[in-house]
């Protein structure tokens, strides 16, 4: 029997074990009260006058309404469920929860002062527009299954900037793994990734480092996440989030396993928060140039930015690498033609490039074939460019770990400030300014944080593990540890100079 084959009859071993998927539709709450008994016909209330009184322009007019931030997606079907007392309660998939979003907009308001609504959607009328709904929210117990062009239509409105949030709300297997695999469908040539505990998306509003579950308590945060650029653009919860905004009881699911109140609300105005801090950056990033397959080919032009495509999380600032050469081009006497282009390290002759650039926010890994294809081209003279994006530690560490498997012999060491691409660049740099978080856990820090390999004398690898590429974009990353627009492409222009004319 092939591993496949054993991967696949463990994960159906593991859903036989939680039983059916109908065991996680199920009321979510009390039983229905019993039916009032009806009133006799002398008792009937009067009905409304007609036609309405129209209000008096001395009266004041009702509020404008907030905008609206959460779409609540209807999908699948439902289950009758009869309770002992002969009640029936019919439970829809996507709605066990009913008051889910709007409770944790009602903390949002309460705690953030963010005024927003929720609205029921579905997909099939759904125009794709995330300025109209900036997040599409799926919930439930059972397995999702989209058509083609639901999925044509989700993919289209996460490129465009929306961000969709998929939460088993009971804890079901069968939901959080028919996300995943929905979610490798709408991006095949996304990867899905467990987010780093230092992700911007556990600490917008508070720290959720520790949270508790129904089955366990004192555990790390779990979301998985699929990236477009910097930013998540779906996450996935495989513990119930709504359940902990509603204060409701699934005690009708025996195997429901879900966030504690606190934990759940924490999460959920952290989810909030960042989807409206990184709205606008998803938007930019929607009209930025998106690598393809087809970008693997020889190109030309005077300049390459030669991107390295990694089985991780790659292409992380779309657009960034043209502003700053834009901004070179206006700045400086170098004026030259900027094709950004992907590569394989494993499938093109790298000599044709001047630098490479490697970016990324989480783990990856080069096959051996890579590593030796990338040592042999820095060997030979050429440059790569090491960027951290959003300065987090997971990025880095994999940066590190593959940086001593290419040379084990030299070390990254920190560039001084007397070094000449500092002082005899383009600009003249003496001193950087970071975004809040930097500043906040190191206040003395008012210097670029530049690293190099230098190989016989020559500067051969820069990393910076401050995001550059940020500041290049230009949009806010909030809580991301990055240097500002102006010191970023300042260093930048400086980097590039340095590798076009060494």
């Amino acid at each position: 029997m092939n591993v496949r084959l054993i991967c696949v009859f463990g994960l159906i071993m593991q859903l036989v074990s939680f039983g059916n998927e109908d065991d996680f539709l199920r009321p979510v709450g009390l039983p229905p009260k019993a039916k009032p008994q009806m009133r006799q016909g002398g008792e009937s209330l009067p009905p409304l006058p007609l036609p309405v009184t129209p209000l008096r322009r001395s009266e004041k007019k009702r509020p404008p309404s907030p905008a609206t931030l959460i779409g609540k997606v209807i999908w699948g079907s439902y289950k009758d469920f009869t309770w002992e007392n002969g009640q029936s309660t019919r439970v829809y998939d996507w709605n066990m929860i009913p008051g889910d979003c709007q409770a944790i907009l009602r903390q949002a308001y309460k705690y953030l002062k963010m005024d927003y609504k929720v609205e029921t959607t579905d997909l099939k009328s759904f125009n794709s527009t995330p300025a109209e709904i900036p997040v599409l929210y799926f919930s439930g117990g059972r397995s999702l299954n989209f058509s083609e062009e639901e999925r044509k239509k989700l993919r289209h409105y996460s490129l465009s900037g929306g961000m969709l949030w998929f939460d088993s709300v009971v804890g079901s297997p069968y939901f959080y793994k028919s996300s995943l695999s929905e979610l490798k469908s709408i991006f095949p040539d996304a990867a899905i990734k467990r987010l780093p505990d230092d992700h911007p998306i556990f600490h917008m509003i508070e720290d959720s480092n520790v949270v508790n579950v129904k089955t366990k308590e004192s555990i790390k945060p779990v979301l998985d996440g699929i990236y477009i650029g910097s930013r998540v653009t779906a996450v996935v919860s495989p513990y119930g989030l709504g359940v902990g905004w509603d204060g409701a009881k699934p005690d009708l699911i025996s195997k429901a396993n879900y966030y504690d109140r606190d934990s759940s609300i924490k999460l959920g105005l952290n989810l909030v928060a960042y989807s409206v801090g990184y709205f606008r950056l998803g938007q930019s990033q929607s009209r930025a140039e998106v690598f393809r397959s087809d970008d693997l080919e020889e190109n030309l032009d005077p300049l390459v930015f030669a991107q390295i495509k990694t089985n991780g999380v790659w292409n992380t600032e779309p657009g960034a690498p043209e502003k700053l050469f834009r901004f070179m081009n206006k700045n400086l006497n170098i004026k030259t033609n900027l094709k950004v282009q992907t590569i394989k390290l494993d499938q093109q002759d790298l000599s044709n490039f001047t630098f490479l650039y490697l970016s990324g926010v989480s783990d990856f890994q080069l096959s051996d074939k890579e590593l030796r294809a990338l040592k042999n081209y820095l060997l030979d003279g050429g440059y790569l460019f090491i960027n951290n994006s959003l300065g987090l530690s997971e990025f880095q560490n994999y940066a590190r770990q593959t940086l001593h498997q290419l040379f084990p012999e030299h070390k990254l060491k920190s560039l001084p400030m007397s070094h000449p691409l500092y002082e005899t660049g383009p600009f003249e740099i003496k001193q950087a300014q970071y975004t809040l978080p930097v500043r906040a856990k190191y206040p003395q820090l008012h210097t670029p944080v530049l690293e190099a390999i230098t190989i016989d004398g020559d500067i051969r690898v820069i990393f910076s593990p401050f995001d550059l590429a940020a500041g290049w974009q230009g949009d806010d990353h909030p809580l991301s540890y990055s240097y500002l627009p102006g010191e970023s492409l300042q260093i930048g222009a400086n980097i590039m100079t340095y590798f076009m004319t060494h």
